[in-house]
């Protein structure tokens, strides 16, 4: 054997021995996949300085009115379940040190006691080394690295689907708490149109059935706001889980409002193949399948080879003499010639690139439906806030008129404006549609949308009213 054979092993055992379990590289990794997505940036909190700085950071956040992306910030530093998976990383990269690790030496001693013919004990001492595991390190590793890219997919996938929650949430609360305001003033609107009602009544201005057409409007404006209150407990609850708040930290604030829609829509063409290209549950799902390929060769080319062990002894005989030498154990492939496994390995193979095409496929899908339902969603709000809203105020004024004139009654005045804020209450559900489809594009396209084409005719902001 020549001398640059003699090296690789040595080479081998010098990296091996430098390698470290830190995460830290690979949550570079991660964090970089993700702020390439994104432009965010995740921490771990591993009981560090640092972290007591993002502790703070958390509290002081939390005393000011929460933006969707605080909201985001604190999630991606303070969600318990994503700092769990943030600990795949290490057990990834402790995977990999672990692989290119040689198996430790095994060291043997016997004794030989004198049965007959000799007054003297005799004894062995020998030790060996796996020889054929140092020419694997390259295959194991090479293993081992494409499992923990795929990780590092995973991780940062995970990072992302906490993101759309967020912003799912933040919006769910944003519409919930401002449906619930505009019910309450409704409510006070019809408290007064109800004793209004009964003064009238009681003087014969309207009739039995009038009254009661609006004792039964106002105890359904009653109902309404119960149920949006609770709809807002509900909401604040969930962002609560998904930002990691308990105790005072959970009486958090957010806007009393959603964000009007955009002027300029993104721009929406060739986003199937930037999905594709960006999805890192996608990736991770490749790496997976990279990963089983690099078992199956390292199976298949050293199939013949069982373990193989090299070494050296001494021993001592009964007789006096002592003798040294080298040894050597080769396993004979005559049971196991490594069929079940490398058939295993194949069948994993074809698993892995079938899930991958499946995925690939689901992607281009949800891109072509979530594009679809934000283009339909703004379609809807628009339609809202420049026709239907200014329609049921029209009706209002012209209701008012009639009043005014006698030629109207309280119940069809208030009738008018019920309906003017029922129109204003499904804009706001339909504001929030837009906002969700907008969140779930993003998802699906793996990371932020690009941005607006230029010279794209802008579209006004939604009028927000509805009259009390």
């Amino acid at each position: 054997m020549n001398a640059t054979r003699l090296a690789i092993p040595m080479m081998a055992m010098l990296v091996s021995a430098c390698a470290t379990t830190s995460p830290r590289l690979a949550l570079r990794d991660t964090t970089s996949l993700v702020e390439n997505r994104t432009g965010r940036r995740i921490a771990w909190n591993q009981s560090t300085a640092e972290d007591e700085a993002v502790t703070k950071k958390i509290h002081d956040l939390v005393s000011r009115e929460l933006t969707v992306e605080a909201a985001i910030q604190i999630a991606l530093v303070n969600n318990k379940t994503l700092q769990a998976t943030y600990e795949d990383l290490t057990v990834a990269q402790a995977d990999l040190v672990q692989a290119g690790l040689l198996q430790n030496p095994v060291f043997g001693a016997g004794v030989a006691f004198p049965i007959a013919g000799s007054v003297q004990t005799g004894f062995g001492l020998s030790v060996s080394q796996d020889f054929l595991s140092v020419f694997l390190l390259a295959a194991r590793k090479k293993v081992a690295e494409a499992e923990l890219r795929a990780t590092e997919r995973r991780v940062g996938d995970a990072v992302l689907r906490m993101v759309n929650a967020v912003e799912v949430a933040w919006c769910s609360l944003a519409a919930a708490q401002q449906i619930a305001a505009m019910r309450r003033t409704i409510l006070e609107t019809g408290d007064a149109g109800l004793d209004l009602a009964q003064r009238q009544h009681a003087a014969g201005n309207i009739s039995e059935l009038d009254l009661a057409n609006q004792q039964s409007l106002y105890e359904q404006l009653r109902t309404d706001l119960v149920r949006s209150d609770a709809d807002v407990v509900s909401a604040r609850e969930a962002l609560a889980r998904l930002l990691g708040l308990w105790g005072p930290d959970a009486s958090y604030r957010i806007a009393q409002k959603l964000p009007e829609l955009p002027a300029e829509e993104v721009g929406l063409d060739h986003l199937e193949s930037l999905g594709v290209s960006r999805r890192l549950d996608l990736g991770a799902a490749h790496e997976e399948a990279q990963a089983v390929s690099h078992a199956l060769a390292m199976a298949t080319n050293y199939r013949w080879l069982g373990a193989t062990s090299v070494g050296a002894g001494v021993e001592r005989a009964p007789e006096g003499f002592t003798v040294a030498g080298p040894n050597v154990g080769v396993e004979l492939p005559i049971f196991d010639q490594k069929r079940a496994v490398i058939a295993r390995l194949e069948g994993q193979l074809r698993a892995a690139l079938a899930r991958e095409m499946a995925l690939a496929v689901d992607v281009r899908s949800e891109v072509r439906s979530a594009r679809s339902r934000l283009v339909a969603t703004r379609v809807v709000v628009e339609r809202y806030a420049k026709v239907v809203v200014p329609l049921r105020k029209r009706v209002v004024t012209l209701t008012l008129e009639q009043y005014d004139a006698m030629l109207a009654g309280v119940y069809q005045l208030l009738q008018a404006k019920q309906n003017e804020v029922t129109a204003y209450r499904e804009f706001i559900e339909a504001l929030r549609d837009y906002w969700l489809a907008r969140a779930d594009l993003e998802r699906a396209t793996g990371g932020s949308l690009p941005p607006a084409p230029p010279h794209a005719e802008a579209n006004p902001p939604p009028k927000e009213g509805a009259s009390s």
